[in-house]
């Protein structure tokens, strides 16, 4: 073998060397890029979990709401009929007593006092009953579009990773 053969020999291989040295560096390069997306993606993954998790505590604290407000409606309900079976009673008693006109129109008047604010107050607490729907609505709905804004941002990221893996190519 002459001296110029050996040396583009020796050229050749160097020419080897170099390009393992780049590839090795690359290699490198892009398992650290990958881990630093792992350990995003399992970040964002937490924080999805912790917003799974505080969305069923929010659901179990609306249902036992829920459940004491229609407790209490009942309650309501029972006392209303109670009431008004009593208010039955007044009337016929009054009736026996004096038949006149006069007590017609005290015994009216009687139930519009006793109804009036009965009815006030069940409107208040549908009122109020409205208003939780309200809020949780609008507590998940929050919390939908803040899961659906990270699902959407992880696409892209894993859309864009693509894109840059077919530039390289």
């Amino acid at each position: 073998m002459d001296n110029s053969n050996k040396e583009d020999y020796v050229g050749e291989i160097r020419n080897i060397s170099q390009d393992n040295n780049n590839s090795s560096d690359k290699i490198e390069e892009l398992q650290r890029k990958m881990q630093e997306e792992l350990d995003t993606l399992e970040q964002k993954y937490d924080e999805i979990s912790t917003q799974i998790q505080e969305l069923q505590n929010d659901k179990s604290d609306l249902k036992n709401s829920i459940k004491t407000m229609n407790d209490g409606f009942q309650q309501v309900s029972k006392n209303v009929e109670d009431i008004l079976a009593k208010l039955d009673n007044i009337g016929l008693a009054s009736k026996d007593l004096d038949n006149d006109m006069h007590n017609r129109e005290t015994k009216f008047s009687a139930k519009k006092m006793i109804l009036n604010p009965l009815r006030k107050l069940t409107v208040g607490a549908i009122g109020s009953v409205l208003a939780v729907i309200d809020k949780t609505s609008e507590l998940t709905c929050g919390a939908k579009e803040s899961f659906e804004d990270i699902v959407a941002e992880a696409q892209y990221q894993r859309r864009r990773k693509q894109m840059g893996t077919v530039d390289e190519a």
